[in-house]
């Protein structure tokens, strides 16, 4: 038990909660998991207080709803703070995928610790969206000896809670702090107050054991000598919030809209160059808590609830003044996001469109994708405010057309062509967008783009900038620009002639798409020397102008190059090149992050590797992801293959045929995949006329332009189908097809052997076997370094290799694949 000195800085724990709270001191990692509302902060700050000695050291991480890159750096700071080589190490990595989560996590595993050092991480349900369980796991798993890692989170979802339950470390629950009858007697009785056992079964049938009720009954009884039935809101109004002053009230009121607020942004929000004595007074409040490290504040969430609920009382002028001092703050600031939410919430498009709306493009505003808030806005904002703000609007149609909203696109372009002039910058900027009313065909646009071109005068678009992701995330030129049947080198072409004069206008925009076009169509086609170099041309293109869906398209193309060279390790640079792409970007982390996701599952499918695909492709769950047309388009084909790869057919041609024809039929290319597909599952399904159907309608859509490798994949699941077909039909290429099929075959084979096998082992270098050895052994970082001579730096390099190198995340599968 415990009692602070004051009555309102009383805290208690149950026996119970104290011997599991012991634990955590021989535990590496413990989990404390309840609603808002019991105590696990407060229990964890407490105990750690009292119990933990001086000479250790406890950092404290607080997670917010913030953006997941700066979430995760803030996260990787924390870490550091306990071994600065793993902090930095994961800080480079980037937020974990599909493709670098074994990297990560060894990383993690590899921490060095040799003294008590606690790490809490509170909040961390903010984290769980973004972070994959296996990350979670090597959190907990981590090498730090004497290290201590507590999570403290609400409820988590129940495959998270599966997946750290079978970990084995500690886990304390609600049950563990709630508070049972003789808790509640020991609780008042230890502030001084007597209480009866009935009473005690009276306050908690009116609690239900929930530390924060307990409390405010507690303050109940000091005053009036008797528990209260009033609900917790209206007991925490009497209690805490009818004892402000008006001008502490107020205060609450202003600082509301934020979950966590500085004490620097406070004094602005009052005027004051630093914080009065009233606010200081106010804040020292037990449902307040003050981040020393921070310097700022976090209401707990009933308190947030409860003075949201008193600022509403206000009346509607007063509730919009707060928004707007709120988003003004975030604005001078630069948090664009931030300001963007508060002034949606307050309805102030005036202030909305005033803001640089290109810095949120392709992010996340309150919670909610840009796209969504760009269609609200171009049908609530009144006209004469859209008349004002000419530049915004172009932004907001940009987004709409992002965003596959394409009559709310060609409503806001025919309304902003009534609006502007025939000259000037945002004419051009008009025609530059306009050029995108005929896309995928983008050459039918190019006498627009060089009209902008001629009105831009060597400017640049502030509305289309590089960093918007090209082709709205798709990495696959073929399937996104080849329309025509028999077209493709016109079409490679007229997509190079655009872009000579597109990307200038745009800071590099779809720099290298060109190149990396001919790359796939000569893949295709089965010339790998030509396809290799335009892949290279468009890597290096595009890296130059920060072009990340492209490079990312190239390196797809240089993998499947490898593949059918049977070039184990040019596929391992390949992969290994999508992750650098990747890993420098600075904004739309999670977009490009689902990109790659999905780039990563095309080529796993195809190599029947399904474990290492991302979860969300696996099961179809896109919900917590914002993805453009293209993207979900995309994402939808490798679920349909995954579905494919584990023999799931009736729902595999189930979901095919629910594909609406739009999608389907979008592009040429895109409509051969669609059939192709169809022509396999109905094979396997025994409809042998069905799948000659689809199939023949796929090959006369590829065979014109020669691109054989776009079928000979198939070729081995339909059991000489394809061969009968082109023998009837397309007999010249029938050779040519053979062999493509059979080098491809042949590739196949060795790049799947060594990813599954014990061959993959044999790719390892001498010194990466004898580390890997030593580490299946279970030996240390710095027990291997003395035995190699090298320094632990080295060695985790060296791990994170050799993880690569065998497809696994953890020492512990080793000594199977060492074997």
């Amino acid at each position: 038990m415990q009692k602070a000195e004051t009555a309102i800085e009383l805290h208690y724990f149950s026996e119970r909660l104290r011997r599991k709270l012991d634990r955590t001191r021989s535990s590496s990692a413990s989990i404390i998991e309840a609603p808002s509302g019991y105590g696990k902060t407060t229990a964890v700050r407490d105990y750690l207080e009292s119990n933990v000695s001086r000479s250790s050291d406890v950092f404290w991480f607080t997670a917010v709803d913030e953006e997941p890159d700066m979430a995760y750096r803030r996260l990787c700071l924390a870490i550091g703070k306990v071994d600065a080589d793993v902090g930095k190490l994961l800080f480079d990595v980037g937020i974990p995928n599909a493709f670098t989560l074994g990297v990560a996590c060894e990383i993690l595993r590899s921490m060095e610790c040799n003294h008590d050092v606690w790490l809490v991480i509170d909040n961390f349900q903010f984290l769980c969206g973004y972070l994959p369980p296996d990350f979670i796991c090597a959190l907990l798993e981590h090498g730090g000896k004497g290290l201590h890692v507590i999570i403290v989170t609400q409820m988590l979802g129940r495959e998270l809670r599966a997946v750290i339950e079978g970990t084995g470390f500690l886990s304390i629950g609600a049950s563990d702090l709630r508070f049972q009858p003789e808790d509640i007697q020991n609780y008042f009785t230890l502030a001084g107050i007597g209480m009866t056992k009935h009473e005690a079964q009276r306050a908690f049938r009116y609690t239900d054991g929930w530390a924060i009720a307990v409390y405010l009954q507690y303050c109940a009884y000091r005053e009036t000598g008797g528990l209260s039935e009033a609900a917790i809101l209206p007991l925490m109004e009497r209690l805490i919030w009818d004892r402000l002053t008006p001008q502490q009230q107020d205060l609450y009121l202003r600082i509301s809209p934020f979950e966590a607020i500085t004490v620097r942004q406070i004094c602005a929000l009052l005027g004051e160059t630093s914080l009065p004595d009233y606010a200081s007074t106010a804040l020292a409040n037990p449902f307040v808590y003050y981040d020393q490290a921070g310097r700022r504040y976090e209401l707990h969430s009933i308190l947030a609830g409860l003075i949201m609920q008193k600022r509403l009382e206000r009346g509607g002028a007063f509730d919009f003044e707060c928004l707007l001092a709120a988003g003004d703050l975030c604005n001078d600031e630069g948090r664009t996001a931030e300001a963007l939410a508060f002034y949606l919430q307050a309805k102030d498009y005036d202030k909305v469109l005033s803001l640089d709306l290109s810095r949120v493009s392709f992010r996340e505003v309150g919670g909610r994708s840009f796209f969504s808030v760009a269609l609200e806005l171009v049908r609530s904002c009144p006209a004469e405010t859209r008349r004002s703000h000419p530049l915004s609007m172009l932004r907001l149609a940009w987004a709409l057309k992002a965003s596959g909203e394409e009559g709310a696109f060609g409503e806001t372009m025919a309304e902003l062509d009534g609006l502007l002039g025939q000259d000037g910058a945002l004419r051009a900027e008009w025609l530059l967008l306009s050029a995108y009313q005929s896309y995928p065909s983008l050459c039918n646009g190019l006498s627009k783009v060089r009209q902008a071109a001629a009105l831009f005068d060597g400017g640049c678009s502030r509305v289309i900038k590089p960093d918007a992701p090209w082709c709205f995330g798709n990495y696959s030129q073929m399937s996104e620009f080849h329309v025509q049947v028999g077209d493709i080198e016109a079409e490679a072409e007229g997509l190079e002639e655009f872009l000579a004069v597109y990307s200038p206008l745009t800071g590099g925009h779809g720099s290298g798409a060109g190149s990396l076009f001919r790359a796939e169509a000569a893949y295709y086609q089965g010339d790998m020397a030509k396809a290799e170099i335009h892949a290279y041309k468009a890597a290096f293109l595009a890296e130059g102008k920060r072009q990340t869906i492209i490079q990312l398209g190239a390196a797809k193309v240089l993998a499947d190059i490898a593949l059918v060279h049977a070039d184990i390790g040019g596929w391992q640079q390949a992969m290994k090149a999508m992750e650098r792409a990747a890993s420098p970007v600075a904004h739309n982390t999670l977009l490009i992050r689902s990109v790659l996701d999905i780039v990563k599952a095309s080529i796993l499918n195809d190599l029947q590797e399904q474990d290492r695909i991302a979860a969300w492709l696996k099961s179809h769950d896109f919900s917590s992801r914002t993805l453009m047309p293209p993207m979900a388009d995309n994402a939808l084909f490798t679920h349909v293959m995954y579905l494919l790869q584990k023999g799931e057919l009736l729902r595999f041609v189930g979901t095919q045929e629910a594909i609406p024809s739009k999608v389907v039929e979008k592009t040429a290319f895109s409509a051969h995949l669609f059939l192709l597909l169809m022509a396999i599952g109905h094979y396997f399904l025994g409809s042998t006329d069905l799948a000659r159907d689809y199939l023949e309608r796929s090959v006369d859509i590829v065979f014109p332009d020669k691109l054989l490798l776009s079928v000979a994949p198939a070729a081995w699941r339909l059991d000489g189908l394809v061969e009968e077909l082109i023998e009837a039909k397309y007999p010249s290429l029938l050779d040519a097809f053979a062999e493509a099929k059979e080098q491809y075959g042949v590739g196949w084979v060795t790049v799947r052997d060594a990813l599954s096998s014990e061959e993959h082992a044999d790719s390892l270098t001498a010194r990466e076997r004898e580390i890997a050895l030593y580490a299946a052994e279970g030996l240390r970082n710095s027990e291997i370094a003395s035995r190699v001579g090298v320094s632990e730096s080295t060695v985790r390099a060296h791990l994170r290799t050799i993880f690569q190198k065998l497809g696994i995340d953890r020492r512990g599968k080793l000594a199977e694949k060492l074997k």
